[in-house]
């Protein structure tokens, strides 16, 4: 009984520490704190292959909170984020896409990550969908779809 209170009381501080951490870095970010952030964040995103932080770390260095501005590497870090399923990450991919910012303007991939962000239900993707698909010939579209 002694060696389970001790192995809990060992465990429990360590389990709780990456939703604390990413808790700190999301307040850091919204005061403004974009170093303290940034650590935060950045510790997370590698070694916990964190999806929130990997997001935040490309909404950071797509408007250069903290870091010198990098389309390329918010492009990066979005579609890692994108890729585990957070639809905030793949409407702001989308954006890259259609902008040229940080990847080749691609409205087909703009396309396809607003339609992916629209069905795990980001409120302005649909829009997005919409009008990224009067860009496309009919054969991209059917691309895209795939």
């Amino acid at each position: 009984m002694r060696t389970n209170l001790l192995l809990l009381t060992l465990i429990l501080p360590f389990s709780a520490t990456p939703a604390a951490d990413f808790n700190d870095g999301v307040v850091a970010h919204a005061l403004g704190q974009y170093d303290k952030a940034l650590q935060t964040m950045l510790a997370l995103a590698e070694t916990a292959d964190h999806e929130y932080a990997q997001y935040y770390l490309g909404v950071m260095y797509a408007n250069g909170q903290g870091v010198k501005q990098s389309y390329e590497k918010a492009a990066n870090w979005l579609r890692r984020s994108a890729e585990k399923g957070v639809p905030q990450a793949q409407y702001k991919l989308g954006e890259l896409y259609a902008k040229g910012r940080g990847v080749p303007k691609d409205h087909e991939y703009a396309y396809a990550w607003y339609s992916v962000a629209a069905a795990m239900g980001h409120p302005s993707a649909s829009r997005s969908v919409q009008l990224s698909k009067g860009k496309l010939s009919p054969q991209e579209l059917i691309e895209a779809d795939r």
